[in-house]
């Protein structure tokens, strides 16, 4: 029996959460965290029930060594976009691990669903959450099929720039005059959480001392050193980043009160956008509010991802959401993975390169003969992996990693590669 669920599904969920008492614990005896998961965000799904008898592995839904590759006029753009996701039966622990004893990530509350990637034995589901790949048990889990169904696109208003600012908040930050650590306490011996460049901004919480000010970091308490910060009013977005643009040449971002320019937005960066005008967008950079030209600043759609080579890291994120994050390995010194805006032109599977003696399940083509692709024969990712250690030019990532790009992606996706 089918059922139409609109994406208000989170706020019905949360609804009847309220009605329950609070610290209510997914898992017999077990504490958990009040962190909230929130529903997809598509416009409206048909959600059926799969019913599978136990012994069936429900990772059949989802082969993914059977996807093909259509050519664009084998493809109904009308035709519904099918998911299989996990909906909660009742409030469930989200864990890093399949297992009870890693991290507690959160709470998928009873109705709310995450996307669902693959079973692990008879006891868990694998999820994505917050990016990341994460574990919730299935005895609590059913499993679903969302189907978007095609609809008028939700278009943000229009701003001029005499009103643009009245899609922010304005609030008290520290904007970075030179480069500054920001540490965990008061004190120069104290941990050092990250480094603030120049021209880059923090949420103001308050003075400290003569010496130091007490700065919002990953939401909760940090400091700097006053002698690096300067005071200002910065903004805030009031509503969720709807697009993301890339600069191709270097872009001033400008203030949206005074029209200066606060800093220039390098060349192959990203930047979320909140609002826009005619000829411009309201964006964010790295914390940094302000708008950016039309001429040098241009989406990249919906579905995109985008590779940082200095944090050896990459981020895939569908319908303007990230989707998922993880370390990956680029190309070594001698074979550069080159930085650029690109798109995906051809997907396959069971690939082999004699050259290199390799043999890897999928992979997704981007620039010339560079490819995304698994990679079995490493054990690390990340900047932890030597620069001489690294690929041929090559994206390589974690197979589970690999096996979502190659799910939710297709010819035409574009992939902007940054430094």
């Amino acid at each position: 029996m089918k059922k139409i669920v609109y994406k208000k599904l989170a706020a019905l969920g949360l609804a009847s959460l309220l009605g329950s008492p609070l610290g209510c614990s997914p898992d017999k005896n077990e504490p958990v965290s009040e962190d909230i998961v929130n529903a997809p965000t598509a416009a409206i799904y048909d959600v059926v029930k799969i019913e599978t008898p136990k012994e069936d592995n429900i990772e059949d839904l989802i082969d993914f060594d059977e996807v093909e590759n259509f050519d664009d006029e084998d493809i109904d753009t009308e035709e519904e976009n099918v998911e299989i996701y996990v909906q909660a039966k009742e409030n469930t622990t989200i864990y890093s691990e399949n297992n009870t004893k890693s991290d507690k990530l959160g709470i998928l509350f009873e109705n709310l669903t995450l996307p669902y990637i693959s079973t692990v034995n008879d006891e868990w589901y694998e999820v994505l959450y917050d990016g990341k790949i994460a574990y919730v048990k299935s005895k609590n889990i059913s499993i679903i099929e969302c189907i978007d169904i095609p609809g008028e696109e939700n278009i943000p208003f229009i701003y001029t720039e005499d009103d643009l600012s009245d899609c922010l908040d304005s609030k008290n930050m520290v904007k970075a005059n030179a480069t500054v650590n920001v540490r965990q306490k008061p004190t120069t011996d104290s941990k050092k959480l990250d480094q603030l460049s120049r021209g880059n901004t923090l949420p103001f919480i308050g003075d400290y001392n003569d010496e130091w000010c007490e700065v919002l970091y990953n939401g909760a308490s940090a400091y700097v050193y006053k002698e690096y910060v300067d005071r200002i009013t910065g903004y805030t977005p009031k509503d969720e980043m709807y697009d993301m643009v890339y600069t191709s040449s270097k872009t001033p971002l400008i203030d949206v009160k005074t029209g200066e320019t606060l800093l220039n937005i390098p060349r192959h960066e990203v930047a979320e956008v909140y609002g826009r005008t005619d000829d411009s967008y309201l964006v964010s950079y790295y914390g940094t509010i302000g708008y950016v030209s039309k001429e040098y600043a241009y989406s990249l759609g919906d579905t995109y991802i985008i590779v940082d080579i200095s944090d050896q890291h990459m981020k895939l994120y569908v319908d303007d959401k990230l989707m998922v994050e993880d370390d990956v390995v680029t190309g070594k010194p001698s074979t550069p993975t080159y930085c650029g805006l690109f798109d995906i032109n051809k997907m396959d599977t069971d690939i082999y390169w004699p050259e290199f003696g390799v043999k890897v399940k999928m992979g997704m083509r981007f620039s010339g003969k560079k490819w995304f692709h698994d990679a079995s024969w490493r054990t690390k990712f990340g900047p932890k992996v030597k620069p001489k250690d690294r690929s041929h030019g090559c994206i390589n990532l974690r197979e589970k990693i690999m096996r979502i790009l190659y799910k939710y992606c297709k010819i035409g996706t574009a992939v902007l590669v940054k430094k």
